[in-house]
């Protein structure tokens, strides 16, 4: 008695999501869940690549190129390394040249030449016997490193490692990547951060800033993962290292936009009518909505796909995947049916919480309530 009638607004079509989800919260959430945590699984397998050439289609002049000179040549004539020690007027580290050329991947090294201002300054420039762009080679940038300082300690000289630097393609790329490590172990906790005081501000509900946070770090990994095998379908067999970074900020931001559509119109409904009516009610309204703006955004991220350089094609499909994923598994039924489960408790701390969940007034359920 006195409950509202579902909303006329909604089709019939259009309603059977909402009504699955409150009848059936724990199957479509562990169905949601094992789907989404396959995928997210795969993400560990990615293997990653700062090579600047594979970003470019196979068949250009400048990937030919330095094919033929790999092959006539040596790979690291292309991008060659330069040590340089500051010898501090204490030798020109004679053997350090040989202990270079005795290593596997070194294929030559010059002679040391002298600085032209300061006269204690060596550099050495050897090229390397394997891709500078690989990671194997920008592995060795350390290993170089410390033959250098070694060699440098030999002579005497004071704090070897303030006085030797690396220089070259292969040691920018190494820079490159410690530099976006240490960028994403900032960038990640801050972005989860702020996401999560505005979702606690807005919401003012702690339950659901940790839930809804926790659905769109799980579809950022699942489409981490599942453009993993769409790539490797394709023959691309390593990710350009920067891609996870700014698809994890397009994905995050994205995400909880859509959350908080969907919440904020089932949290206003609560106000009025039994919970779980308010959850099918909110997802039906919104899904067409959130459903077309999915397929926009995903559209127009799956454009950058169909571009010749990688690094684009790469992060427009794990971006139109993650969009994709979002809207058709996270928004209409991960998320609601974490809600219907949690029931009053998805509103705590707020006053909403008090109120007794209730299930959706159906043919079945309209009678029990009238009852009640």
């Amino acid at each position: 008695r006195g409950k509202p009638a579902p909303s006329p607004r909604s089709s019939r079509r259009s309603g059977l999501t909402g009504r699955l989800v409150v009848r059936h919260p724990w199957k479509v959430a562990g169905i949601s869940l094992l789907l989404l945590g396959s995928l997210a699984a795969v993400s560990s397998q990615v293997k990653f690549t700062y090579d600047i050439l594979s970003s470019f289609p196979s068949d250009m002049e400048s990937r030919e190129g330095f094919r033929l000179i790999g092959e006539q040549f040596s790979e690291g004539k292309l991008a060659p390394v330069t040590i340089i020690a500051d010898t501090q007027g204490r030798g020109g580290m004679d053997g350090f040249a040989n202990e270079l050329k005795s290593q596997p991947y070194v294929a030559s090294v010059s002679q040391p030449q002298q600085g032209a201002v300061d006269p204690d300054i060596r550099a050495w420039t050897v090229e390397l016997s394997l891709n500078p762009y690989s990671l194997e080679a920008m592995d060795r940038i350390p290993e170089m490193r410390r033959l250098a300082e070694s060699a440098l300690a030999g002579t005497g000289a004071a704090d070897p490692a303030g006085h030797v630097w690396i220089a070259g393609q292969t040691a920018v790329q190494y820079d490159t990547r410690a530099t976006q490590a240490s960028d994403t172990r900032l960038i990640i906790p801050v972005v989860i951060g702020l996401i999560a005081l505005l979702l606690l501000v807005y919401l003012r509900s702690a339950t659901a800033m940790l839930y809804l946070i926790g659905t769109v770090i799980l579809s950022y990994f699942s489409a981490l993962g599942l453009g993993w095998l769409v790539l490797q379908a394709i023959g691309i067999d390593a990710i350009q290292g920067a891609i996870p970074l700014y698809a994890f900020v397009f994905l995050v931001a994205l995400g909880e936009d859509y959350n908080i559509f969907m919440v904020s119109g089932i949290w206003k409904k609560r106000r009025h009518m039994p919970l779980r009516q308010a959850i099918s009610e909110g997802v039906n309204e919104s899904g067409p909505v959130i459903t077309s703006a999915g397929l926009i955004l995903a559209g127009t991220f799956a454009v950058l796909a169909t571009l010749p350089i990688q690094v684009l094609l790469q992060f427009g499909l794990i971006t139109a995947l993650g969009v994709l994923l979002d809207t058709f598994i996270v928004r209409p039924f991960l998320v609601p049916a974490l809600t219907a489960l949690l029931g009053r408790w998805a509103f705590w701390p707020a006053g909403l919480h008090r109120t007794a969940a209730e299930q959706v007034p159906d043919a079945g359920t309209a009678e029990a309530g009238r009852q009640g």
